[in-house]
Parts: structure tokens; C-alpha cells; sequence
């Protein structure tokens, strides 16, 4: 219900962004969308089937490098199409890793989060050399996407392109984790042995997520290139890989919502606090993600259920 109220309101809302006449703020808006299409495929792996991942971001940057690419070296601009070669890159990017990680023996959560960060880490770096993807400069100028030959480039008509895209995403997401199969995603998130035990193919449903999800962050990182305009190495390596799982732990892994709430806040307070402690903020996160592991370690979502216990409490005292 929370999800669908979330997909009410962002339409809802958006012509206020009209009427105040801002594309900065329009802009702020729609790269909260984009990161939150990256957010949930983490929340797929990580907080519905138990994959830790620290690799989404290398494959947003997959995403967004592809589309790059297509646009800046043929006439090809069509929206539909440049998602479309993003997510059949992510998804065959995916499906290789996924047989890689989890065809054969059961493997822990470290062991996938130590071979992740290092392919965001190989990723970045082969953006940073490799001539092709313009080196340390990264790809720029790429073209406004088009949708039936029009151009989209106006910062509304990329807000709402990103919001029609982040919908279907939060839609497909919702609707797996309500479904049978959703069932035995958490059941392999819970105890894999024991899934197993009662016949679910633990490689079946780890491969089929990582493949899902490695096609949500392509897919992200397809509307970055056109929103933003060009692509550059950080977008696909360790920085924005650990910022995302950040939002996870603080918003909660195991809902949409919160890691949701997290991403939004985080960034609308992220730009107000680098323009006034640009060199103490990042430790203030760090600390605020060390609080939230020590003391709400479900995440912010869990603080009401907190808050209701500790009142329970002292009223049966």
C-alpha cells in the first residue's frame, strides 16, 4: 500500500514542480527517481533474496556507458530502444555474473560482496583508461532522447520519462515479491540450506534476481546518460556502489518504502549540507550509518515499531 501511495504522489505533486518554474529543482527530482530505480534492484538482491551486492552501481554504469555509446556514435536517440539495448546489456552482463557467483556450490554474503565491490572497482577503472569510453572524461554530449520522433528536452518532460519508467520498475517489483516466486526469495534470503531442503532451486531464483535486477540498474543508468547528458567513470564504481547500499541499511532492507524514504532524504539534505560542511558531511553519514547498524539495525522503518515497544513498556511498568 505504501508503495502504490508513493507512485500517487509523485504525480500528484509534480505540477507543483511545474508551477514553481524551476528545472533545477525539476532536475533534483528526477535523479532522486533515477537512484531509486538502483535502489530497488539492491533491495531485490539484498533485502528480498540475501545477495549483498556492491556491483548495482557497475552495472547502472553499464547501462549508461551502452547508451552512451549508441547515441554518440549513430543517429539512434529513440527512448524505447536505447532502454531496451541497456537492459539486454544488463541482463546478459547479469546472467554472466550470476552463473559465475551461483551455479555451483552455496556461497556466503561476503564472498559475493568481495567479488561485487571488486567488479565495481575493475569497472571504474577501466573507465578511467580505456580510450573507447572517453577515459576520465567520460562520454559527453549525449543527445536528448525522442518518443515517436519528438524530443524530449525539456526537465519536465524528463521528469516525467524517468517517473513512467521508475513506476514500471516499483510495479514489477512489487509484483514479484507478492507472488509465489516472491515466497521463495525469502525463503533463500532466510536459510538457503533449508529452502533447498524442501526442493526450491536456490541457483535457479538467485540467478533469475541478479539477472532482474542487473536489468533495473541498467535501466537506471540508460535515463542518467539522457537526463544528465553525458556518462563518467564514477557513476559506475566503489562511491555510488556503497552510497546505495547505504540507503538500503538506512531506510531498511526487506521493504521499497524505506530505502526509498532514505535515498530522497539523503540527497535533498546531501545538497544543502556539501555546500555548508563539504568536508564533515561525508563523516556525519558514516556515523549516522554506524548508529543505525548498532541500534536500529532493521533500518528507520523499524523506529515506530521501536517507539511503540519502548511505550508498552512503560506503561505495563
Amino acid at each position: 500500500m505504501i508503495g502504490i501511495a508513493i507512485l500517487i504522489a509523485i504525480p500528484v505533486l509534480s505540477p507543483v514542480l511545474f508551477m514553481a518554474g524551476n528545472d533545477y529543482l525539476t532536475q533534483i527530482v528526477t535523479r532522486i527517481l533515477i537512484y531509486g530505480i538502483l535502489v530497488l534492484s539492491v533491495e531485490m538482491c539484498w533485502g528480498q533474496t540475501g545477495i549483498f551486492t556492491f556491483g548495482q552501481a557497475a552495472l547502472f554504469g553499464i547501462g549508461g556507458y551502452v547508451v552512451g555509446l549508441v547515441t554518440t556514435k549513430s543517429t539512434v536517440t529513440d527512448i524505447g530502444k536505447l532502454l531496451l539495448v541497456a537492459v539486454i546489456a544488463g541482463a546478459l552482463v547479469g546472467l554472466i555474473l550470476g552463473i559465475f557467483l551461483f551455479s555451483g556450490k552455496r556461497v556466503g554474503e561476503l564472498y559475493v560482496a568481495l567479488v561485487t565491490l571488486a567488479i565495481s572497482y575493475i569497472c571504474e577503472r577501466l573507465a578511467n583508461s580505456w580510450t573507447l569510453l572517453g577515459s576520465g572524461n567520460g562520454i559527453p554530449g549525449i543527445p536528448y532522447p525522442t518518443i515517436f520522433g519528438k524530443e524530449i528536452g525539456s526537465a519536465m518532460g524528463l521528469f516525467f520519462l524517468t517517473f513512467v519508467v521508475f513506476a514500471i520498475a516499483l510495479i514489477l517489483c512489487i509484483i514479484i515479491v507478492n507472488s509465489q516466486f516472491g515466497l521463495t526469495m525469502n525463503a533463500v534470503r532466510d536459510d538457503e540450506e533449508r529452502a533447498e531442503f524442501f526442493g526450491y532451486r536456490r541457483t535457479v531464483v538467485q540467478i533469475a534476481i541478479f539477472v532482474f535486477s542487473a536489468a533495473l540498474a541498467a535501466s537506471g543508468g540508460a535515463l542518467f546518460a539522457v537526463s544528465e547528458g553525458f556518462v563518467s567513470p564514477s557513476m559506475s564504481g566503489l562511491a555510488l556502489s556503497t552510497t546505495t547500499v547505504l540507503w538500503v541499511v538506512l531506510g531498511g532492507r526487506g521493504t521499497f518504502y524505506g530505502p526509498l524514504i532514505a535515498l530522497t532524504v539523503l540527497q535533498v539534505v546531501n545538497i544543502q549540507m556539501q555546500n555548508a560542511l563539504p568536508s564533515l558531511w561525508p563523516i556525519l553519514v558514516g556515523f549516522m550509518l554506524l548508529l543505525t547498524m548498532i541500534f536500529l539495525p532493521k533500518g528507520l522503518t523499524s523506529l515506530p515499531a521501536k517507539i511503540r515497544e519502548s511505550r508498552r513498556k512503560h506503561v505495563q511498568i
